[in-house]
């Protein structure tokens, strides 16, 4: 376990710093604004009895345009394996409809490969330090295809309501951009985790998105988003 533990915070310990390299562009960066509601939806199918193999259906929805029109729609799926509590990888597909700029229609193929860490910030483990990392292939058909590193960090916190868990969050996700070279997006959000029986659970947060000028959309972009988990 010692060793497990070593491992995962060394991991955590370089994404961070592939955050903190980010941020100078970020803080110099001015924007148009717009407000979307999102939604993804993860259909999880385990294929063994340990249930440590998993496969899972995702489906998005996001209305852009202050909420005028569809502005993303995604369908695919993934394959993932428990490596043990704290370390889950797993690999998969979407194929993905989008409208960025509210003008021209895109297409894509996005293949995926994950791995996410879990680090307890606190003996009772009730605080926690989550680091999801994406690499992420994009075959964008008609334009230049892109390759994407993604390192999100969550700090979650287990608190009791009226008899009822729920885990408040926070967290950041730069976008590196292969490519170009450079970090295209930084996308925070903020709100709180809750399972409502064994079989459900879902996130509601608040999100702010950055574009960093590379063409993607227009500025920036607030939204309100659910984030829902069903167990089959």
């Amino acid at each position: 376990m010692a060793d497990w533990r070593k491992l995962i915070e060394k991991a955590v310990l370089l994404s961070g710093l592939f955050v903190l390299l980010s941020l100078n562009a970020f803080a110099q960066t001015r924007y148009e604004t717009d407000f979307q509601l999102w939604n993804d939806t993860q259909f999880i199918v385990p294929l063994n009895e340990k249930k440590d193999w998993n496969a899972v259906v995702w489906v998005f929805g996001r209305f852009g345009e202050n909420v005028k029109t569809t502005t993303d729609a995604r369908i695919g799926g993934l394959i993932t394996k428990k490596i043990n509590k704290y370390a889950t990888v797993g690999g998969g597909y979407l194929y993905r409809y989008s409208n960025p700029t509210f003008r021209q229609k895109r297409y894509e193929s996005r293949y995926l490969g994950l791995a996410t860490f879990t680090v307890p910030l606190s003996k009772n483990e009730k605080w926690k330090l989550v680091n999801r990392n994406i690499y992420q292939y994009e075959n964008r058909y008609s334009r230049p295809n892109a390759t994407i590193l993604r390192s999100r960090f969550w700090v979650k916190r287990e608190v009791t309501i009226a008899k009822k868990k729920f885990e408040p969050f926070v967290s950041i996700e730069p976008f590196y951009d292969a490519r170009l070279r450079t970090m295209a997006r930084y996308r925070t959000q903020a709100g709180f985790s809750h399972n409502f029986n064994k079989k459900f659970g879902g996130d509601f947060y608040y999100v702010r998105q950055d574009e960093t000028g590379n063409g993607t959309r227009p500025g920036t972009l607030n939204g309100i988003g659910t984030s829902f988990r069903v167990n089959l």
